[in-house]
């Protein structure tokens, strides 16, 4: 990703203030946009984590090497030298394999759109189907088609202690260790997206 993702972590504050006329954005998909969300929510939630633990059992590793070179014969330093290496080989290409299934779903998902509301204390997203879409209808017991149920909506608090923000070019996103926002600049007016900002980005 050529685009520098700016990450800022959310301090408390007093809650913005709320403008009825922007309480509302609508925002479709862009696969460039969620797959730099997805390398944004990796690098601000979970690549410490996998550096330290590839970085353990490589000094585990070391060990097990240590202890096979002075005596070949020990079996059980082989299968530990083996074990942690390939718990090192699944943590190093677990973010690339990640993003491939994260890539090969996003097409099923091209022709959504979403509605995020902005309050003054959290953000709710709701995915809107297209209707023309036959794939994302269903029988009902007389043969006609019906809509799937709704995607339940999201909610984003931004009280939240692990809250997080990441920009580039193309998207905005608001994460949370368990929650994740990505939002396509290209549908937004200059506005919307600045009123998002300050509700999230806010300063004492």
């Amino acid at each position: 990703m050529t685009d520098e993702i700016n990450s800022i972590e959310i301090t408390e504050a007093s809650p913005a203030e709320y403008v009825s006329t922007c309480d509302t954005i609508e925002y479709g998909f862009d696969e460039e946009s969620w797959l730099e969300g997805y390398d944004a929510y990796y690098k601000l939630y979970r690549r410490r984590r996998t550096i330290i633990f590839v970085v353990l059992f490589l000094v585990l590793a070391a060990l097990f090497v240590q202890q096979v070179v002075l005596d070949p014969t020990y079996g059980v330093g082989w299968t530990c030298l083996a074990i942690c290496l390939a718990i090192v080989l699944v943590y190093a290409l677990a973010p690339a394999y990640e993003k491939r299934n994260v890539r090969r779903a996003l097409p099923a998902i091209q022709n959504d759109r979403y509605v995020l509301k902005i309050y003054p204390n959290k953000i709710t997203v709701r995915t809107i189907f297209p209707e023309e879409d036959s794939q994302y209808l269903e029988p009902d017991e007389s043969g006609a088609l019906k809509p799937y149920p709704e995607i339940p909506e999201t909610t984003i608090d931004l009280s939240d202690k692990t809250l997080k923000t990441a920009e580039t070019e193309k998207m905005f996103a608001v994460f949370t260790k368990y929650t994740q926002c990505i939002v396509t600049k290209g549908d937004l007016r200059e506005e919307e997206l600045e009123r998002l900002k300050q509700c999230v980005i806010r300063k004492a």
